[in-house]
């Protein structure tokens, strides 16, 4: 296998902070680092099972953890014949299948109670993030007191305690990189806010990445959680956070999804591709777990929980723009991710992700999104989630509404920063 052949020094070992005015901060020019860069740490605490028919062993794994499984899933996955399999490793186990598209407080406050009532000590989350990220909540959550809503800690401002019911997160989309994240994205429906879950007691126990769970995904899917890893792996590289160990992760998992995504959406059944695709899932998720995401993710909230975008696809709605945006900040930073990736400019590799949302039928303008120019102001206004900070550029309201503003249309003007930021 051949994992970072082409990664020179210059490309991974930066490790620069990016002002408002994108001139790089504090670097020892010796070592490429700012003075504190050569200080950093990488934890990963998950073990991760990967490969094609890992998912028929399960058996094995919930016996090693607990007694009394359940399994969590959503009302697509149940209807998968794969499924079959994986019930027939845990036949006693019930099933919770009420997850959403975007997992509200409400169900995992219903999932928490289920594990309580039902004493159950390990919990299986077969799905994509939606499953991964509800169930990683409630796993949690059903260790804590008892009538607490997980809304305590996702708007209340308190932390989740360390203890968690132990989990198995096994994903069917390549996309979320979920299953090796301490993050759990959830909906509020009642205060109309969708935002990531933070905590250490939200990595999954094991990580199983079984290929052959992803060939059911449609076009759509497929595109949308493929771009959504392609974020996630430009997010944490450009992220004001970032650090060597994680920019590798991330240079490899955005040269894997350039390199098979067209595949898998040519063909959903390219076992190499999907394969592929599955890895660079999860290596950008180990990428971006510690650096944390940007303008990207702060920018995805509101177009899914206004207009009901599903996440990858909102994050790829304005992925393009912002590596535009991003572009002058980061210089030779993103000129070399772009070459790692096989690109002769940045410029030539964001035009490969539009083309990549026309190949997949996502949404590339404001009207096929379903946003009204009405909407535009107070949109931007919710972008401004905390993320918003970790971009490697300061930035402001206005420079959103350019970027916007470049969404209207199929062309695409440059919406870099404006003028005195």
């Amino acid at each position: 296998m051949r994992l970072y052949p082409r990664l020179s020094m210059r490309g991974v070992s930066e490790f620069e902070v990016y002002p408002a005015n994108g001139v790089g901060a504090g670097v020892d020019g010796a070592h490429g680092m700012r003075s504190s860069g050569s200080w950093w740490a990488y934890r990963l605490p998950t073990e991760v099972l990967f490969g094609e028919g890992r998912a028929s062993a399960l058996g094995a794994q919930v016996t090693a953890l607990g007694r009394c499984p359940v399994l969590v899933t959503d009302a697509v996955v149940g209807a998968q014949s794969f499924l079959r399999g994986i019930r027939s490793e845990v036949p006693s186990a019930p099933v919770f299948d009420a997850v959403e598209a975007n997992p509200t407080v409400g169900t995992v406050d219903a999932l928490a109670d289920l594990l309580r009532v039902q004493g159950c000590d390990v919990v299986v989350a077969v799905g994509g993030g939606s499953v991964m990220d509800c169930a990683k909540a409630g796993c949690a959550l059903a260790r804590g007191p008892a009538g607490q809503s997980i809304r305590r800690y996702h708007s209340g401002g308190e932390a989740l305690g360390p203890d968690r019911v132990p989990l198995i997160a096994v994903p069917t989309t390549s996309g979320t990189g979920s299953e090796v994240t301490p993050f759990a994205v959830l909906d509020d429906p009642e205060k109309g806010l969708k935002a990531p879950l933070s905590s250490p007691s939200l990595y999954p126990t094991v990580a199983v990445v079984d290929p052959a769970l992803t060939y059911s995904m449609p076009l759509r899917v497929t595109a949308s959680t493929g771009l959504d890893a392609l974020s996630h792996a430009m997010e944490g590289y450009w992220s004001r956070q970032h650090q060597p160990f994680c920019d590798m992760l991330a240079m490899e998992a955005g040269r894997l999804v350039f390199e098979w995504f067209e595949a898998v959406c040519l063909d959903p059944f390219d076992s190499e591709g999907r394969r592929w695709m599955a890895y660079a899932a999860t290596l950008a998720g180990a990428a971006f777990q510690i650096p944390k995401n940007a303008m990207v993710h702060a920018c995805s909230f509101p177009l899914s929980s206004r207009f009901h975008l599903p996440h990858g696809t909102a994050c790829a709605f304005v992925l393009d723009a912002a590596i535009r945006f991003n572009a002058p900040a980061l210089g030779d930073r993103l000129e070399a991710f772009a070459a790692y990736c096989g690109f002769a400019s940045v410029e030539v590799m964001a035009a490969e992700v539009r083309r990549f949302k026309r190949l997949g039928g996502l949404p590339c303008t404001l009207e096929e999104a379903g946003i009204p120019e009405s909407a535009l102001e107070s949109l931007v206004a919710e972008s401004f989630h905390p993320l918003m900070r970790n971009n490697p550029v300061e930035v402001q309201p206005e420079d959103l509404l350019r970027l916007y503003a470049g969404l209207r249309a199929e062309a695409t003007p440059d919406p870099g920063p404006a003028a005195g930021t």
